[in-house]
């Protein structure tokens, strides 16, 4: 976990903000010399925020990724001892989650990424130190931004579409989605007035290790449709 007052408090040796962001540092030197494209993935740190904005002034192509659960929870959450929190990069300090909701708003951070890591119950439902990383994301990403995020009014909800859409696909050099006439189907159909409650039931993944379980949620996915084919129907 993320090394600061709470980890203190539990006695866990931390992982500090510092391990991270060095080597942020260090990757966009080497593309800044290598005058090549970068792409930073699951960005926690308030410290990688700020190398990453730096870089963007000086020109460099590079881009950045944050999931819903570093948007949405801080270490605190970990005071539960519940296994499905326990994720790499960790959950830091509300100063860091607040860095990581500025750089989306102001496009520093391009793509919101599910870091969907599926676990078999057995992995998880053991002590928070011997527990693997990873938590799943793919169901939930966009009803945990909106319901934490867009309805408190901390993020519009046109930005939170588009960091889970053209961002990323621009990050990584494809067309954008967009719905013309004879352009290829890459839509979602989003109900921003249901609400449900996250049960294992729920998931289509094999796995069901959410932070979520258990919590209500507003916003729900009703259809997907990726190039011109239904992927998904609720």
């Amino acid at each position: 976990m993320h090394e600061g007052a709470v980890s203190a408090e539990l006695g866990f040796a931390g992982y500090p903000s510092v391990a991270e962001s060095l080597m942020v540092e260090r990757d966009l030197a080497l593309a800044a010399y290598e005058r090549r494209p970068v792409h930073l993935m699951h960005l926690s740190a308030r410290e990688s925020v700020e190398a990453l904005s730096r870089a963007q002034v000086a020109g460099m192509a590079a881009t950045g990724e944050v999931t819903p659960h570093h948007l949405c929870l801080t270490d605190e959450a970990v005071r539960s001892l519940d296994s499905n929190v326990k994720m790499n990069p960790p959950l830091r300090a509300e100063g860091d989650r607040q860095a990581l909701v500025a750089g989306l708003r102001d496009g520093t951070i391009a793509a919101v990424a599910t870091d969907h890591a599926p676990h078999a119950r057995h992995e998880k439902e053991v002590p928070f130190e011997a527990a693997p990383f990873g938590v799943t994301g793919l169901e939930t990403a966009f009803a945990a931004l909106y319901t934490n995020l867009v309805e408190p009014g901390i993020l519009p909800l046109e930005i939170v579409l588009e960091r889970m859409s053209a961002g990323p696909a621009r990050a990584y050099g494809l067309e954008p989605p967009k719905i013309a006439v004879g352009a290829e189907a890459n839509l979602v159909l989003l109900d921003t007035t249901a609400t449900w409650r996250v049960e294992e039931a729920g998931f289509r993944s094999r796995s069901a290790n959410s932070w979520l379980l258990g919590q209500h949620l507003t916003g729900q996915v009703r259809l997907t449709v990726a190039a011109g084919r239904v992927a998904f129907e609720g």
